[in-house]
């Protein structure tokens, strides 16, 4: 779980070195990050999870801050299956897919997982679902819209 966070936290502020901004102070500012996290759901075969966000964007006239997510499914252990950085403009949504037969080399008939994404939250705010389909019909059996968020504040190092 540590060692998950702290890529997080890498890849944050790794965003938030890509935004600029006024990062040459000498004394650098607390940046706050955004991780939220679903709760475990089951896979079986035949079936794929996929993680979505959507940037809301902004209402007219404003036109919206493009966001830079990191996308992951995580294991029961918290150790990352998968990831995926994205970019998601405004009015717009992304996903990162996870294939129980193709992505998860298990030989469990049932394997629990969860979905996470990692934002800048001082200048996004990304509506995330988890869905879980029947790679066969295509339909979808559940949705998950509720994330808890988990709160982490960097401190950026000169």
């Amino acid at each position: 779980m540590f060692k998950t966070l702290q890529r997080i936290c890498v890849f944050a502020g790794a965003v938030l070195a890509m935004a600029g901004g006024a990062m040459a102070q000498s004394t650098m500012p607390m940046l706050p990050v955004a991780l939220h996290t679903s709760g475990m759901v089951g896979l079986t075969a035949g079936q794929t999870a996929r993680l979505n966000v959507l940037n809301p964007g902004a209402l007219a006239p404003a036109t919206g801050v493009v966001c830079a997510a990191q996308l992951s499914f995580l294991n029961a252990e918290g150790k990352v299956l998968k990831t995926t950085s994205v970019t998601v403009p405004p009015g717009e949504s992304m996903s990162i897919n996870l294939d129980r037969d193709v992505d998860l080399l298990v030989s469990d008939f049932r394997v629990q997982v969860r979905a996470t994404i990692a934002y800048t939250a001082n200048t996004c705010a990304l509506l995330p679902t988890l869905e879980v389909y029947n790679d066969d019909t295509g339909r979808t059996q559940f949705v998950v819209g509720r994330f808890a968020a988990i709160p982490l504040v960097l401190t950026a190092t000169p």
